[in-house]
């Protein structure tokens, strides 16, 4: 025998149903997961060209930020060669350029950092997280250490060190979780500042597999102490 739902049991499924169907249109989960090795070794040697725009109050801002792989050099402090690759930052105020940071990383066989040169005859030792502590399945709320960086005088083996600081990464959702980022905190010690402002956090659009989207925000704090937020969405 057929049973008939009452008006009301009909409407407590639609709910239900309603419910269900919309968890899992589009948006993320909070268990989906993220291969943060992967993703940090592409945004270290990928080629990569963003504009990112912001404001405060009536002024606005633009950043640009290209990473461009280089040929394999030595790193002059140490004398090892690795594969290269150069972040320049550029940042517009009310379409004036006032501050350009680029640094040369020097990269191991599994894309990591070990070294930074600059424009001022800084380098910088830089001791990254072991490619075997990166976690491959990282869950969206996740975070952890990237390096350890020794900032120094110049580059010869006999440098005076300036300071030392520690850098990290961690993943968070965006717009309800409809994508996610990978965020990578950037370290100041001296010579890596700007002007106006320096670049505190960069974060890009990562897939599961560590492919990194074009989705892009960062996060520039300025002389005044504000941070201001840019991005391209």
């Amino acid at each position: 025998m057929t049973r008939l739902l009452s008006p009301s049991r009909c409407r407590a499924l639609g709910a239900c149903l309603a419910t269900a169907l919309l968890a899992g249109c589009g948006g993320g989960h909070d268990d989906d997961r993220f291969d943060v090795r992967a993703g940090l070794r592409n945004l270290m040697t990928q080629p990569r060209a963003l504009t990112l725009t912001g404001s405060s109050g009536t002024v606005s801002y633009t950043l640009t930020l290209t990473n461009t792989p280089q040929q394999a050099g030595t790193y002059p402090r140490t004398a090892q060669v690795g594969a290269r690759s150069e972040l320049v930052s550029r940042l517009w105020v009310s379409a004036a350029t006032v501050d350009t940071v680029s640094a040369l990383n020097h990269l191991d066989s599994d894309g990591l950092a070990f070294g930074s040169t600059d424009g001022s005859g800084r380098c910088t030792d830089i001791s990254s997280t072991p490619t075997a502590a990166l976690p491959t399945a990282a869950l969206r709320t996740q975070s952890g250490p990237q390096a350890v960086h020794e900032e120094y005088d110049s580059c010869s083996a006999s440098a005076t060190r300036l300071g030392k600081a520690a850098s990290s990464w961690r993943l968070v959702g965006e717009d309800n979780d409809r994508w996610t980022m990978l965020c990578v905190q950037s370290v100041r010690i001296s010579s890596v500042s700007m002007v106006v402002g320096a670049l505190t956090e960069h974060c890009h659009e990562i897939a599961s597999d560590g492919t990194i989207g074009a989705r892009a925000r960062a996060t520039v704090t300025l002389s005044s102490g504000t941070a201001l937020t840019m991005k391209n969405y």
